[in-house]
């Protein structure tokens, strides 16, 4: 638990062992993330769903829960809440409203209605998880040192380019290629969507350590935390890279 970790809600230092009688386990680590994910997917559902009835919600949820979520996971890391389900549950829902109201502008207006590319992003999604928890246990990929630091330079990077390109999308312009669907701007989506599957391999080996080393009992809902932040950037990753190629045909 030397390395450093891309993911600040799955910081190794937080992961030490406790003085508590409870320890995190890898059930109640799964119960949780799959409550979130639950928390995620049906607000994403009911924010699409108002989406389709009126569009005019589709800018408010998007940006209102994509800045909202972040504001709320700034306040977990800064805070550190010894029981955080509240803040990680409402960071959910806003997540929720983000993801269904991109998957709709997405969907209707970067594709003109095209139906069934957000399944598709879901269905690579688990596939990308699946694929990347295989390759994690049976030891082909693992959090080395060299990895971890390449990750979190990568990720940083693209942070970045995404922080630059907010800032000129209010100047009427983009960074270039960023949202294009040539060659480029596909393959700058490939790589986006890598490091993204990447981070899942660095959320793993936190995990894995803190069971390992008897974490405290709340660390359990910091790692389900972490691995819903890197599983709403995956999907997001994917449905544009999706999109991108869908929109040459």
């Amino acid at each position: 638990m030397v390395y450093r970790q891309s993911n600040p809600a799955l910081n190794p230092k937080y992961f030490q062992p406790g003085m508590g009688s409870e320890r995190m386990s890898l059930e109640g680590t799964i119960s949780k993330t799959l409550t979130m994910l639950g928390f995620v997917g049906i607000t994403a559902l009911i924010a699409y769903s108002i989406c389709l009835q009126n569009p005019g919600y589709t800018g408010i949820f998007t940006i209102g829960g994509g800045l909202g979520g972040a504001v709320i996971a700034i306040a977990v890391f800064w805070i550190r809440p010894a029981q955080p389900q509240v803040l990680i549950g409402i960071y959910a829902i806003l997540e929720g409203l983000f993801v269904g109201a991109f998957s709709f502008y997405v969907e209707y207006y970067y594709l003109g209605g095209s139906e069934g590319v957000v399944l598709q992003a879901l269905v690579g999604t688990v596939a990308v998880f699946i694929t990347m928890l295989t390759l994690y246990r049976m030891r082909i990929i693992q959090a080395t040192q060299k990895l971890t630091l390449a990750v979190v330079s990568m990720v940083f990077a693209i942070m970045m380019i995404y922080m630059f390109n907010f800032i000129l999308s209010f100047m009427g312009t983009s960074v270039p290629f960023l949202h294009s669907n040539g060659p480029i701007g596909i393959g700058i989506s490939v790589v986006f969507t890598g490091v993204a599957a990447l981070c899942l391999i660095l959320d793993f080996s936190a995990i894995e350590n803190g069971v390992k080393f008897g974490a405290p009992k709340n660390m359990e809902w910091y790692a389900a935390f972490g691995l819903l932040i890197t599983l709403v950037w995956l999907y997001i990753e994917v449905l544009k890279l999706i999109a991108k190629i869908n929109s040459r045909d």
